[in-house]
């Protein structure tokens, strides 16, 4: 059984008034989904990582994951208008990949 980790990207960040959403913006040169990823990517029980992203950033998230170095990075899902949504989509799409679902912590 494989562990795999899902990580909610989705968010549009406008509270930020940034041009960016907040997840890809940079501190200390590097973007902040990238933090959560390496720590995913180090943990010896997650074989691998998806992630729910905000639907036209897919490519800048692989490119990224790429440059940094994350391999465990397999699979990437459009979110959804709200967070509940993009959970939703996630759990779904994994589920319909064939994954059993038996474990969700926050």
């Amino acid at each position: 059984m494989s562990n795999i980790a899902l990580v909610l990207g989705g968010g549009s960040g406008t509270r930020m008034h940034q041009d960016i959403p907040k997840q890809f913006l940079t501190v200390n040169d590097c973007p902040i989904i990238i933090y959560t990823l390496e720590a995913f990517q180090n943990h010896p029980e997650i074989d691998a990582i998806a992630v729910v992203c905000l639907d036209g950033w897919e490519n800048v998230l692989k490119a990224y994951a790429r440059q940094y170095g994350i391999t465990k990075l397999n699979h990437v899902f459009n979110g959804g208008n709200t967070v509940q949504a993009s959970i939703r989509n996630g759990v779904f799409e994994l589920h319909g990949g064939g994954c059993t679902l038996t474990t969700i912590l926050s």
